[in-house]
């Protein structure tokens, strides 16, 4: 009786499960390894005089600055932080909604499509002075660089995953009842949610590099201020404690948006783990 049971346990199933756990184990820690040794040649590079200590500081150097600056900087840290997140989140809602209008109402692509593609060609950087002219220094023109980043890839992606249904299955809910709602509801948007995700990862650093030119160009505090501040007064050690606080910031934001997508569409075939992979 219990040989029959032990027959009767998914053997392959568990072993495959143990896979994927050992490949998410061992997958931060060939980072962490990698990051370690990394960071040991950097600082015996800089300890052995290979590496000029005013144009590369070493990595203890750069942490004592952390240290000493970590209240400075976080407080810099917050308002990049709320600029990216503002640009980010109008970015996407306004693409989405438009997208949604472009696919369902051709009126709207012939008369606005045209002039968000002249405004994408538009290069950002350029229209950075113009932001500053008409709105200061105040919170909003870092808020629309981000904003200016970030819209174009969500709204083109959104509008590849609405309109890449096949026609087959758009009689099928038309055959089974379902009137133009109901097959957005069941059919275009679950299919254009993992475009989505995927435009907004994408998004979401263009939307960082955004806040960071805003600052750039014209502001009184902010990461980007302090990045400018740092390079103008020859401050390198500054200047990388800047680039970790940014980095940082980013891959915060980006695991954020990983995050949401592994909770909407844990349903993909992107999410299946090792089982969707060829090879496996």
């Amino acid at each position: 009786m219990r040989t029959e049971r032990l027959l009767a346990r998914p053997l392959v199933p568990s072993l495959f499960t143990g896979l994927l756990r050992r490949d998410r184990i061992e997958g931060p820690l060939m980072f962490l390894a990698t990051a370690a040794l990394f960071i040991a040649a950097w600082e015996t590079s800089s300890r052995m005089g290979w590496l000029p200590p005013y144009l590369v500081p070493s990595p203890s150097k750069i942490a004592e600055k952390f240290a000493a600056t970590f209240g400075t900087m976080a407080g810099h840290a917050w308002l990049t932080a709320a600029e990216i997140a503002a640009g980010f989140l109008l970015a996407t809602a306004g693409a989405v909604v438009l997208a949604a209008l472009i696919v369902f109402f051709k009126p709207v692509e012939r008369a606005v499509y045209p002039w968000l593609v002249i405004l994408q060609v538009i290069p950002k950087v350029a229209l950075g002075p113009l932001l500053i002219i008409w709105l200061g220094f105040s919170f909003f023109p870092k808020v629309l660089m981000a904003f200016l980043l970030a819209f174009f890839p969500i709204m083109i992606d959104t509008i590849i995953g609405l309109r890449s249904i096949e026609t087959n299955s758009i009689y099928l809910l038309r055959s089974m009842g379902a009137g133009r709602l109901g097959i957005f509801r069941y059919l275009q948007l679950p299919n254009a949610l993992p475009h989505l995700f995927g435009s907004l990862k994408v998004a979401i650093t263009l939307a960082v590099v955004g806040a960071l030119v805003g600052e750039f160009i014209g502001a009184n505090e902010g990461l980007g201020y302090v990045l400018v501040s740092a390079n103008g007064s020859l401050d390198t050690e500054l200047l990388f404690v800047s680039l970790v606080w940014i980095s940082a910031q980013a891959m915060v934001f980006y695991g954020l948006v990983v995050a949401a997508e592994k909770v909407c569409v844990s349903w993909h075939v992107s999410h299946r783990g090792t089982l969707g992979r060829p090879g496996h």
